[in-house]
């Protein structure tokens, strides 16, 4: 079965393209292992459907991203710590991190460390907002603990984290 996805920004660029008078517009494909997701872009010339690729996604492992609700953008030196939780609900620590300028943890845990089981990464989006200028005058938000569940260790986990100063999301990001 063939999926296809328009985000928020095609629906801008195809507005914006009828809008501003580009012409027709051209949807381009992108393969995703069985999936193809659609990707809008304006051009000029007919209805032509390019296809194109990616790479293979690694294969076990831990990665996060923490994106600034308030800014529209993804957050840059985030502390980010992770750790394992037994069957007695026990924390063991594993590993501390900072995002990168993209807000982005590439491996937080390698292939080789990830084991099936619970894990919980704590961000610490209060000390981030409080540098940008923008904690909440409650001080709503300070460590962040997300606890998540690895029930296959070959499969590649990402947790990513949209953050504000008074809440937070999350989802099994791909």
């Amino acid at each position: 079965m063939k999926k296809y996805v328009a985000s928020i920004a095609g629906a801008a660029v195809l507005s914006c393209a009828g809008f501003l008078g580009f012409g027709q517009v051209e949807q381009v494909l992108q393969n995703q292992g069985n999936d193809q997701v659609a990707h809008a872009a304006s051009n000029q010339s007919t209805n032509e459907t390019k296809e194109t690729t990616t790479p293979a996604k690694p294969m076990g492992g831990l990665s996060t991203h923490v994106l600034d609700e308030v800014k529209g953008k993804p957050a840059p030196n985030v502390k980010v710590k992770v750790y394992r939780v037994n069957e007695e609900g026990k924390m063991k620590y594993l590993h501390t991190a900072i995002t990168d300028k993209e807000g982005r943890v590439g491996s937080l845990l390698s292939p080789k460390e990830m084991k099936e089981g619970t894990y919980e990464i704590h961000f610490f989006v209060g000390d981030y907002f409080e540098k940008q200028g923008t904690k909440g005058a409650d001080e709503f938000l300070g460590e962040v603990p997300l606890r998540f569940k690895v029930t296959d260790s070959k499969q590649h986990y990402h947790v990513p984290i949209v953050a504000a100063p008074g809440g937070y999301s999350t989802y099994h990001g791909s």
